[in-house]
C-alpha cells in the first residue's frame, strides 16, 4: 500500500465512523460515558485539514497529532500517540513485513500508554490480537478483526471508565475494541 492509497483508507475512516456512530456511542453508554462515537467522527472529520501526504511518515504523524488534539477521553492520546509510534517504523510502501512492524509498534504503543494487558477489556483486546495474527502471518478481514472484539464481551473490565462497572462490564463489547477494528481494517487493507 503506497501513501495515497492509505491517505484515501484513512480519509474514508470519517464515513466509517460516522456509520458506526450510534453503535459506539450505545456501547460506551453501557460501560463509558456515551460520547465514544462522537469523538470519533470529531477526530477524523479533522483529518482532512489537518493531513500531510509529503511522505509515509508524514501521513502517520500529522494522523496521530490531529487523532490526540481533537479526540476526547483516553482515545485520543491512545490512538494519537500510536500513529505518531507507526510513523517512526512505517516505509514508503506498506508490505507484509511492514505491516508486522507497524502492528508491533500500534501494540507496543497502546499497551505503554494505557498500561494494559490481554483480557483487561480495551482496544489492546483486538489491536495485540490482530499483532500476534500479523506476527504468525495469518491473514486479517474484518471479520477476523471483529471476533476480536467481540471476544471482549466475556471479559471483566479492569481498565478505564468501565471499570467502574466490574461485573455489569461483562455482557457488552468494549467501545474502544470495536473502534480499533475499523482503524485496523484501514490499516491492513482488507476490504472484506
Amino acid at each position: 500500500m503506497n501513501v495515497a492509497e492509505l491517505k484515501e483508507r484513512l480519509l474514508k475512516l470519517v464515513d466509517v465512523f460516522e456509520e458506526k456512530e450510534e453503535l459506539l456511542t450505545e456501547l460506551d453508554r453501557a460501560i463509558g460515558d456515551g460520547d465514544h462515537g462522537v469523538n470519533m467522527v470529531r477526530g477524523f472529520k479533522a483529518l482532512p485539514d489537518n493531513i500531510d501526504d509529503s511522505s509515509m511518515q508524514s501521513l502517520l504523524k500529522s494522523t496521530g497529532m490531529t487523532l490526540m488534539s481533537n479526540i476526547g477521553g483516553a482515545s485520543g492520546p491512545l490512538y494519537g500517540f500510536s500513529f505518531v509510534k507507526m510513523s517512526q517504523v512505517v516505509s514508503d510502501e506498506i508490505d507484509r513485513s511492514n505491516l508486522q512492524a507497524l502492528l508491533k509498534t500500534f501494540s507496543e504503543a497502546i499497551a505503554q500508554r494505557g498500561k494494559v494487558t490481554l483480557n483487561e477489556k480495551t482496544m489492546y483486546d483486538v489491536i495485540e490480537r490482530a499483532n500476534q495474527a500479523i506476527q504468525e502471518d495469518e491473514s486479517l478481514t474484518r471479520e477476523t478483526l471483529q471476533s476480536y472484539a467481540d471476544l471482549t464481551k466475556d471479559i471483566e473490565a479492569t481498565k478505564g471508565r468501565a471499570a467502574y462497572f466490574k461485573k455489569d462490564s461483562l455482557g457488552h463489547v468494549d467501545p474502544g475494541a470495536q473502534s480499533s477494528v475499523y482503524i485496523l481494517n484501514a490499516l491492513i487493507g482488507d476490504d472484506s
